[in-house]
Order: structure tokens, then sequence, then C-alpha cells
């Protein structure tokens, strides 16, 4: 092969040419895909970690598991100190499916302490999630110069302060407002937004571009499936009997030894970081890293793949989110009259079946087809949930649309590892810091949006939030129908450049 022939494939390829000297040089997938996304003379190669197993997924597992369940938790202790300001209220006769429960004193009670109890939700949502926005973009660019390490520390120091927070107004039996301290420190340490921003640039930092970085995030998003079900159903069962203060030493414990596994054997996955520190004026430049991969294009012309896949992980992670959020009031009502224990129960259980499933498929998946069809495949199965669940009329036919679904959560996991083929490794932090911001806002706005529409609704088609998710999530379809065909063409084209024949 002519020296200069050679050049070329290394450069398309961004690797030295392993095939010198034989007949014919012939590309696959994962290296079409490859030098689709490579910033040639921007970013050093990707390495080996430093052991065979980086512990991604126990750290991910137990700071998920906190957050989810602090959640329930505090909503059920502020539902009972605003009972207690109204007298208490007779549950029994205050049952949502017993006749007359709408003509009954106290099932009125009831309702006005759960929309008071709601707005506290609202706010305290708002207090540790906005603050969060501005610091998960910048910390998520400067993990890109510091490592990943800090960026995981700061949530999960955050969390722990809110929780102790939680212990004294618990303890001391203070009003409901000094709860607001605890969400403003998490939401200043940088929130879930950030942790996640640390979690997934690790993962790309320690795997190569191709199936086994699909795998890899797809593991991670299971496991903190499996975290957020296991934290819901603990403080389900955990509080049935009001109590409130075990289950918040336990969160404690748990956040304290997440943190300390943290500092002590989780490794830093960034290689290499440069030494000094950054200026003023260096800090805004990263910052404005994550908003550059949309405003300004590459050579490659990757800005439009970027927002298209952005868009379609917004879409895809937005309607899972907002499914959960809704699911709950959906179940607790008429004609299905779900208790909390069945609910949880429910979820748990399609969270744990559906991720069994979503990894085995996805593992021999990905060896044939690309994590844009994966997400197509996801997106399909969640169109068919959200279709039978809102014209669902009985138990049964909930349990028969969970069948359906069975695949719909791969979709948010695909496009994250989509997205972190598109830049370069000095990116990543940035990146993800991107994506994690839109989860944030999806995670304020968009619930309550849902929220409102189920409850307009109500008097005259329940399901209809299910029906219109399932319409978006059909456009997204679309969307990743287009960004498919876009990044086969350019492999198609690519692959007439680099195959050559030697004399």
């Amino acid at each position: 092969m002519p020296a200069h022939t050679e050049d070329l494939v290394e450069k398309l390829h961004g690797v030295p040419n392993p095939i010198r000297g034989s007949t014919e040089v012939e590309t696959t997938e994962e290296d079409e895909c490859t030098s689709l996304i490579q910033n040639e003379g921007k970013s050093r190669m990707w390495s080996p970690p430093l052991r065979w197993y980086v512990p991604v997924e126990p750290v991910a597992f137990g700071y998920i598991c906190c957050i989810v369940m602090t959640l329930p938790l505090i909503q059920f202790y502020m539902y009972d100190k605003i009972a207690e300001g109204y007298g208490g209220v007779n549950k029994t006769t205050a049952d949502p499916c017993s006749p007359g429960a709408d003509n009954s004193s106290d099932a009125k009670l009831e309702a006005k302490i759960q929309s008071k109890a709601a707005d506290y939700t609202i706010f305290l949502i708002f207090t540790s999630t906005f603050p969060g926005i501005l610091q998960t973009i910048l910390l998520g660019s400067l993990s890109d110069r510091y490592g990943r390490k800090l960026s995981m520390l700061l949530p999960i120091s955050g969390l722990l302060s809110k929780l102790i927070v939680y212990v004294f107004v618990f303890e001391l039996d203070l009003p409901l407002g000094y709860l607001f301290i605890g969400n403003a420190i998490e939401g200043f340490s940088g929130g879930f937004g950030t942790m996640l921003t640390a979690i997934f640039g690790c993962a790309a930092d320690i795997t190569p571009v191709g199936s086994k970085r699909g795998f890899r995030m797809a593991v991670i998003q299971a496991v903190m499936s499996l975290g957020s079900a296991s934290g819901s159903l603990v403080a389900g069962i955990w509080t049935e009997e009001d109590n409130f203060k075990q289950p918040l030493y336990f969160l404690i414990a748990l956040s304290s030894a997440t943190l300390l596994f943290t500092i002590f054997i989780f490794p830093e996955t960034r290689r290499d970081l440069p030494k000094g520190s950054l200026t003023v004026k260096e800090h805004f430049k990263l910052l404005k890293r994550s908003i550059q991969f949309y405003t300004k294009d590459t050579p490659d012309k990757r800005r439009w793949k970027l927002i298209v896949s952005l868009m379609t992980f917004f879409t895809s992670f937005s309607v899972e989110l907002i499914k959960a959020t809704v699911l709950t009031l959906y179940l607790l009502a008429t004609p299905f009259c779900w208790g909390k224990i069945q609910i949880t129960g429910y979820t748990a259980a399609r969270t744990i079946i559906d991720w069994i499933c979503i990894l085995g498929l996805t593992y021999f998946l990905l060896r044939r087809f690309s994590e844009v069809t994966i997400a197509i495949i996801g997106c399909v199965s969640n169109v068919l949930f959200l279709a039978l669940l809102g014209c669902a009329q009985s138990s049964v036919l909930v349990i028969v649309a969970a069948a359906f679904g069975i695949f719909s959560e791969a979709a948010p996991a695909m496009m994250r590892s989509v997205m972190s083929k598109l830049v370069s490794p000095d990116e990543q932090g940035a990146m993800f810091a991107s994506v994690s911001t839109m989860e944030m806002v999806a995670s304020t706005v968009l619930g309550i949006a849902a929220t409102v529409i189920y409850k307009a609704s109500l008097s005259f088609f329940p399901g209809l939030i299910f029906v219109i998710l399932a319409g978006v999530i059909f456009i997204t379809v679309l969307m990743l129908g287009a960004l498919s065909y876009s990044l086969k063409k350019s492999s198609s084209q690519l692959s007439q450049t680099i195959t050559v024949t030697v004399d």
C-alpha cells in the first residue's frame, strides 16, 4: 500500500493502520462509525482503564437509590405534618374508590391536604433543581479539565448535607420551611444533573467507541433504574406505618458509604489532565462549550446530528419521566384503585424485568445493529405501551401494556452512547453537561405540565396524557429514522473512500 494511502486510512480512522501489507482494507460498521465521529487533531486517543473494572455502577446505584427513596419519604412526612394542622384525616372514609367518596368531608379535606403537600413538593424540586442547572453546565465542562471524580464528590456531599438538614427538621419538629435549606445546599452542589454528567462521562472515558460503550451505558442505566425501583419500593414499605426517622438514618448511612467509596476506591478516569489552574476567561470558555455543540459546526457536519440526537434524547427521557409521574395517580383512581404497595411493586417488577430483557437483547443486537436502530426499537415498544395504557379499562390491560413496553426504556441509554461518539474525549464532560441540563429542565417543567394535563382530562378521558405521549414518541421515531439514514449514507461514502487495493 502506498505511504500516502496508509496515512489517509490512519487519518480517517484516528488509529494506526493495523493491516499494512495486506491485499485489501475491509471496513466494518464500527470502523465507519468511528471515522464519522473523530475530530481530527483535537482529541487524544482512548486508552484502557487503570483496572479491568471501574466501579461506576455501585456509585450510580447508591446515589440514585438515595435520591429516589428521599422523595416519597419527604412527601409522606409533609402530608402527615400538614394533616396535623387540620386535625388529622379519617382515612377509612376517604377511600377514592368507595361509594359516595366524592361527597365525603374527609375526602375533601384530604384533597386539600394533598394540594398543599404538592405545592411544597414543587417548591422543593425548584429549590434543588434550578441552582443545579448552571452548576451542571460549569462542573460538567470543568470535569474535562479537572477530572470526573470532583464532579461526583460534590453532588454526593450535597445530598448528604440535605439529609442531615432533614434529620434536624424531623428530630426537632421544625416547620416545613426549613426543608428548603437542605434542598438549596443540594442544588448549589450540582445535584443529580452534575452526578449524571460525571457518571456517563466516566463511561465514555473507560470504553472505546463502538458496541462496548453502548452496552456499558445501558448497564449503567439499568443499575440506576434498579436503584430507583429499589428506593421507591423500600420507601413505600418502610413508611407504611408512618416510620420516617429510621429510613432517613439509613439514607444518611448509604450516602456516607457512597461518598467514602468514591473518595477511597473509585479511580480518576480522565488521563493526562492539564497542569495549572484556569483563568476566569478560560472558565467562561469552558462554560460556552456546552452550548457551542449546537451553535457552531465542524468540518464533519456534526452539529445537526447532535441537535437531532439531543431532541430525541429529550423527548424519550421526558416521556419516561412524565410516565412515572402520572402513572401513580392514574392507577390510584378508578377503575383500577390500586394500593400503594401494588403500585410500587408493579413499578419495581416492571423495571427489573424490563432491564433484564433490555440488557440481554442489547448485548446481541449491538453486534448487528447500531445504537440508533436499537433506540428506534425501544421507541416503538414505548408507543405500544403508552397507547394500550391510555385505553386500558382494567388491571389486566395494564399488565398487557407492560409486556408490550418491555423494551421501552432502551432509547435514552442508546442516545447517550450516540452523542458520546459525536464528540472528542476532551469534550465528553461538556456534552454530557448539556444532556443533564435538559434532564433537569424536563424534571421540573414537564412533570408539572403533565400533571396539569392529566387533571384537566380526568372528567372525560383520564388516559389522554398517555395517548399524547405516544404521539410524541412516534415523532421521535421519525427523527431517529432520519438520523439513521444520514449516518448510514455517510458511512457508505466513507467506505468507498478508504477501501483500497494494494498493487
